[in-house]
C-alpha cells in the first residue's frame, strides 16, 4: 500500500471518507470536492495508478461498481470521467473514476 497516497488512506480507514459501497476490490465514495451534487468515486482498494496499471482481470469488477454506483443514486443521465496520467488532469496517481450525476441546469460545464 501507498501509504502517501490519500486514497490509499481513505481504503485503509485512515482518513474518513461517506462510503456508498464496497466489494472485495473497489470502494465508491462521495467526492469530497463536489463538481456537482452527488459527485462519487469508485476508487480501487488495492494501489494502482492509472487505468493502465489495473489489471484487466478487475475490469468486470470495476464496471460493476459503476453500475451499482449509478444505481444507488437513483439517476439516469451522469458523466463518467477519468482521467489518466498527469496531462489528463489527473491529480491524484491512484485509479479511480468519477462519477458526475446530471440534472437540469446543474452549472456544470467541462473545460476542454
Amino acid at each position: 500500500m501507498e501509504y502517501s497516497c490519500v486514497f490509499c488512506k481513505i481504503v485503509s480507514g485512515e482518513i474518513p471518507c461517506h462510503k456508498i459501497w464496497e466489494s472485495e476490490d473497489f470502494v465508491v465514495i462521495e467526492d469530497a470536492n463536489q463538481k456537482v451534487n452527488g459527485h462519487l468515486l469508485v476508487v480501487s482498494k488495492k494501489h494502482y495508478n492509472d487505468f493502465l496499471d489495473l489489471p484487466s482481470e478487475l475490469y468486470r469488477n470495476f464496471l460493476e461498481s459503476v453500475s451499482v454506483a449509478v444505481e444507488k443514486l437513483g439517476i439516469k443521465d451522469f458523466n463518467l470521467v477519468l482521467n489518466n496520467g498527469k496531462f489528463a488532469g489527473q491529480v491524484v496517481p491512484h485509479f479511480h473514476l468519477h462519477i458526475l450525476p446530471r440534472r437540469v441546469d446543474d452549472g456544470f460545464k467541462f473545460g476542454v
